[in-house]
């Protein structure tokens, strides 16, 4: 059986999600393709306008501040961990907030009443410290939280 060379690996790849850039050279070179190949098939992606990390960084942003309401901090770390870095992370979440005109302190709340609703019945103190936890857990900036928790419980 013949083996798809790096470039259509790669095709492949990108059919079924998208990839970051440093994600997909991995994932090619796990796969045994050598070096050289995998420099070529990223390469001609990224002519081709197939794989843009600028793109890549814009969509992850925008799919976990919507959904789950992830702190800017929480998606910048996810982000860097893909091998998205600095520049590229910061402006797509900035470009997520604007297009989507996400409220940043109203999707902290959101998932402070979420997650106080699921921490049931608990003395105050205890209460307080689990959603503190939680949210801090979560990236979110320490005043911010200090804030909501006075705010709701």
């Amino acid at each position: 059986m013949n083996r798809p060379t790096a470039y259509n690996y790669a095709l492949n790849l990108l059919s079924a999600r998208p990839y970051a850039i440093r994600a997909l050279h991995r994932k090619l070179i796990q796969k045994k393709y050598p070096a050289a190949d995998a420099d070529d098939a990223i390469r001609r992606l990224v002519d081709n306008g197939l794989l843009d990390d600028r793109k890549y960084a814009e969509e992850y942003a925008r799919s976990k501040m919507v959904s789950t309401g992830a702190s800017k901090r929480r998606v910048t770390q996810d982000l860097y961990r893909k091998g998205i870095k600095g520049d590229v992370a910061t402006l797509a979440i900035a470009n997520v907030i604007a297009d989507e005109e996400i409220d940043t302190g109203a999707a902290l709340e959101r998932v402070a009443r979420k997650k106080l609703a699921q921490l049931g019945d608990l003395e105050p103190l205890v209460l307080r410290r689990r959603l503190f936890a939680f949210l801090a857990r979560r990236g979110y900036d320490l005043d911010d939280i200090k804030s909501v928790i006075s705010r709701l419980t």
